[in-house]
């Protein structure tokens, strides 16, 4: 269930963040008009000459006196780790359609029983933008920081899409180090499933003793009511979700029969 004492608080800080972005934007696309003006009247740009050069992102004139934009480097993504995932990202990125166009990212749900039953159920989501680790290579460090080999893990992820062949050879590798870790692994779709080396990945797992299953539309509807902030709203299935599930599943079948 979602917590409905915190959602007021979640609405009017998205507000806020959405009304100062706004801000910032309008600010720099004033910005960016001001330097230009600068730069055609032949005022050096950011306060230093054209010859000098300009930091990424800042404007300059070239040596015809043409305004430019140097190139700014975004620094890559980092994985996001949270409670509960906004309801219109878990429909769009679970949604499991056969060709998953815009679908850049993976998000990670995850369940842990470290078989103590005083610390329950640890619970929550990974997030990545494929720009750097992978949600499935960071769940290990970032979410078991502390394994203790003398305790037994029984881990479920939900992942909106299977791994990739690098994170299913990492996390292989990690299973046959620690025996006492058991993963099942259930996707909403299979990721690019007709390359041999995915292929390979997903055999590797399963080799490694990893529980390979795609999501019915039960797992789909328990993934919404555990891991989303759904105010308590159901989720209303797609069309063809148990007809894109039944697709998957055989795919699978096949590979790792």
């Amino acid at each position: 269930m979602a917590d409905k004492s915190r959602t007021p608080m979640r609405k009017k800080e998205k507000k806020e963040k959405k009304e100062k972005e706004t801000t910032e934007r309008s600010k720099d696309v004033k910005d960016v008009k001001d330097v230009k003006k600068e730069a055609e009247q032949g005022a050096p740009a950011v306060g230093k000459g054209a010859e000098e050069g300009a930091p990424n992102g800042a404007a300059a004139t070239d040596q015809n006196g043409e305004f430019q934009v140097e190139p700014m480097e975004l620094p890559p993504f980092e994985i996001i780790q949270g409670d509960r995932i906004d309801p219109f990202a878990f429909k769009f990125q679970f949604k499991n359609v056969e060709y998953s166009s815009g679908r850049n990212k993976t998000y990670l749900c995850y369940l842990v029983d470290c078989g103590k039953s005083d610390d329950g159920l640890l619970r929550g989501y990974l997030e990545d933008e494929h720009s750097g680790s992978h949600a499935e290579e960071a769940f290990f460090p970032q979410c078991l920081p502390h394994y203790d080999p003398a305790l037994k893990y029984t881990v479920t992820w939900y992942v909106s899409s299977s791994p990739c062949s690098a994170c299913a050879t990492k996390i292989a590798e990690v299973l046959k180090a620690r025996t006492n870790v058991k993963l099942s692994i259930f996707s909403a779709r299979l990721f690019e499933w007709e390359e041999p080396e995915i292929q390979d990945g997903l055999k590797a797992l399963h080799a490694a003793g990893c529980k390979l299953r795609v999501m019915k539309p039960l797992d789909f509807s328990y993934a919404w009511e555990t891991f989303v902030e759904n105010e308590d709203q159901p989720l209303n299935l797609w069309e063809d979700c148990k007809e894109n599930y039944e697709y998957y599943h055989d795919k699978l079948a096949d590979i790792i029969q």
